[in-house]
C-alpha cells in the first residue's frame, strides 16, 4: 500500500530535519572547538614548569620569560579560537535564516498561487460561467481541491442547463395559462351577445333590428380585444412594454361595460374629464379582470359601481362591488401567481393585473370585509395624465 504524505506533514518534517540537522552541526562545531581549546591549555603545561623553577640563576628567569610568552601565545590562540566561533555561528545561523525565508516563501507560493486560481475561477462562476476548468496539479490537498471544484463546475453546469430548460418550459407553461385566462373576458362579451341576439330574434323580431348593429358592434370589439391580446402575447415572453396612448377613461370603461350592462347591474360614475396616458390594451385587461371577478363574487343582480375622480394629482379609478369579499388572510395573496379560491380559477388573472399596472407606472390596492363586498382602487399620476384641454 502506497502512503501519500500531506503537504502540512511534508513542511514539517523538513524544517524538523532542517532544525535537528542545524543543531547536530552546531554542536559538533562547538565541540570541536571545544577540544582545541582543552588540547591548548594543556600544552601551555604552565603550573608545572613554573613550580620547577627557584628564580636563582640566570637560566631560571629565562626558562620563566619562554613560559610566559607560551602562555600569552596559547591564551591568543583560544581567543581566536573562540572568535572564530562566534563567527562561524552567528554565518551559519545567518544561513538557516535564509534558507527558513525561501522555504517558507517557496511554501507560501506554493499555497497561494493555486488558491489565487481558484479565485478567479470562483469570479466566473458567480458571473455565470460554469465552464471553468483548472488544471489538476501541485500539492496533494491542492489538487484534491482542484478535483473537487472542476467536479462542481462540471454539476452546476449540468444543473445550469436542467434549471434553463425547466425555466423555459415554465415560462411557456405560464403564457399559455395566462392567455388562455384572458381569452375568456373577450369571450364572455360576445357570448353574451349573441345569447341576447338570440332571445331578442325568438321573442321580438323589432327588438332584435334595435340591438342587431350594438351586438355585432360588441362582437368586433371584443374580436379585435382578441387580435390585440394575441399581438400583445406573441411578444410578453420577452417583455411587457406598454405603448401609452393619451384616451378618455370614462369612454374607455362605457366601451367595455357595453356587453355586460344588459345582464348585470354596473353602474359608472365620473366626474372629470381628464384624459389618461396609459396603454390602451393593457387598461382593458385591468378593467376585464377586476369587473368579471367583481361578477364573479356579487349575488345576482347586486349593484357594482365604477367610479372616476380626481384625488390631489392622480386620477382614481374604483370598481365597487357588494358581494362576499376576501378573507384577511388572503388579502395580502390576491396579487400571488397562481393564488386563487375559486373552484374553477387560475389564479393568474390579478396577478397580470398587478403586473400591467406596475409597468404602465401606476399603483393599485385593495381594501374588503368579508360579506361586504371589496373595493380595487387604481391610482394613476398626473404626471402619466393629461386634461382634455391639453390635448385640444
Amino acid at each position: 500500500m502506497k502512503i501519500r504524505i500531506g503537504f502540512r506533514a511534508s513542511v514539517i518534517i523538513l524544517f524538523l530535519c532542517l532544525f535537528l540537522g542545524s543543531l547536530i552541526v552546531l554542536n559538533a562545531f562547538f565541540i570541536n572547538k571545544y577540544k582545541q581549546s582543552n588540547e591548548a591549555f594543556k600544552n601551555m603545561k604552565f603550573d608545572q614548569s613554573l613550580s620547577t623553577l627557584t628564580f636563582k640563576t640566570t637560566q631560571d628567569s629565562l626558562k620563566a620569560k619562554e613560559l610566559l610568552n607560551n602562555f600569552r601565545q596559547s591564551l591568543a590562540a583560544t581567543e581566536m579560537i573562540q572568535h572564530e566561533a562566534q563567527i562561524y555561528s552567528a554565518v551559519f545561523l545567518f544561513l538557516l535564516m535564509l534558507i527558513s525565508i525561501f522555504i517558507f516563501i517557496f511554501v507560501l507560493y506554493k499555497i497561494t498561487k493555486p488558491l489565487k486560481e481558484l479565485q478567479s475561477a470562483t469570479a466566473k462562476i458567480r458571473k455565470g460561467d460554469f465552464s471553468v476548468y483548472l488544471p489538476e496539479t501541485g500539492i496533494k490537498e491542492i489538487k484534491e481541491l482542484k478535483q473537487s471544484f472542476n467536479s462542481m463546475s462540471r454539476e452546476l453546469e449540468e444543473v445550469q442547463k436542467k434549471l434553463l430548460q425547466a425555466e423555459k418550459e415554465m415560462i411557456w407553461k405560464e403564457l399559455s395559462r395566462i392567455l388562455a385566462h384572458e381569452i375568456k373576458n373577450p369571450l364572455t362579451p360576445i357570448q353574451l351577445s349573441i345569447q341576447r341576439l338570440e332571445e331578442k330574434y325568438e321573442e321580438d323580431p323589432e327588438k332584435f333590428q334595435e340591438i342587431f348593429p350594438d351586438s355585432v358592434k360588441i362582437i368586433n370589439q371584443e374580436i379585435s380585444n382578441l387580435q390585440n391580446l394575441a399581438r400583445s402575447f406573441s411578444t410578453f415572453a420577452k417583455s411587457i412594454v406598454p405603448k401609452f396612448t393619451n384616451f378618455n377613461p370614462a369612454l374607455a370603461i362605457e366601451e367595455i361595460l357595453k356587453p355586460y350592462i344588459h345582464k348585470y347591474n354596473l353602474i359608472l360614475e365620473s366626474d372629470n374629464d381628464c384624459f389618461i396616458s396609459f396603454d390602451q390594451t393593457h387598461f382593458y385587461q385591468i378593467i376585464t379582470n377586476i369587473v368579471q371577478n367583481a361578477i364573479d363574487a356579487s349575488p345576482e343582480n347586486n349593484e357594482i359601481k365604477l367610479k372616476i375622480s380626481n384625488e390631489q394629482d392622480s386620477t382614481i379609478i374604483q370598481i365597487i362591488d357588494k358581494g362576499k369579499g376576501i378573507a384577511p388572510e388572503n388579502l395580502p395573496r390576491i396579487f400571488e401567481p397562481y393564488f386563487t379560491k375559486k373552484k374553477k380559477g387560475t389564479g393568474l388573472g390579478l396577478a397580470l393585473v398587478k403586473k400591467l399596472i406596475d409597468v404602465n407606472k401606476a399603483s393599485i390596492n385593495v381594501q374588503s370585509e368579508p360579506g361586504k363586498g371589496t373595493v380595487f382602487k387604481i391610482r394613476i399620476s398626473s404626471k402619466m395624465n393629461i386634461s382634455a384641454e391639453e390635448l385640444e
